[in-house]
C-alpha cells in the first residue's frame, strides 16, 4: 500500500520548499508531483509525495543489535531493543540516518 503527502509553499520561496522536501525525504517520501496556480506571481503551490506504508514493523526477536531494515530502504537498520531507531547501513556499508515512519 502506498500513502500519500504534500508539500505547501510559496513559489517564489524555492529554499523553504528545498528544506521541506529534505526533510520528507529522509522519511521516505518521494515526490511525485508538483502544482502551481501561477508561479510568476508567487502564488501558493504544493507538491504531492508518496512512500510505502510500513503499519506494523516486526519487532527485533533479539536486544540491542543491527537487524535486516524491515522497511527495506537499507541494508541494516538498529534495533535498540523498544524500537527501530534511525540509524541506517546502506548496501554499501555507509552509515546514515533515516527517521522511520510510526504510526
Amino acid at each position: 500500500m502506498w500513502e500519500y503527502t504534500e508539500v505547501r509553499g510559496w513559489v517564489n520561496n524555492v529554499a523553504d520548499v528545498i528544506l521541506q522536501l529534505n526533510a520528507h525525504g529522509s522519511l521516505g517520501w518521494e515526490a511525485i508531483g508538483i502544482a502551481s496556480s501561477d508561479p510568476t506571481i508567487g502564488l501558493n503551490g504544493y507538491i504531492v509525495l508518496m512512500r510505502r506504508e510500513v503499519l506494523n514493523w516486526p519487532a527485533c526477536p533479539s536486544g540491542p543489535s543491527w537487524a535486516a531494515d524491515p522497511t527495506g530502504r537499507f541494508a541494516q537498520r538498529y534495533w535498540d531493543g523498544l524500537r527501530w531507531t534511525e540509524h541506517v547501513i546502506a548496501s554499501d556499508e555507509t552509515t546514515s540516518t533515516d527517521f522511520p515512519n510510526r504510526r
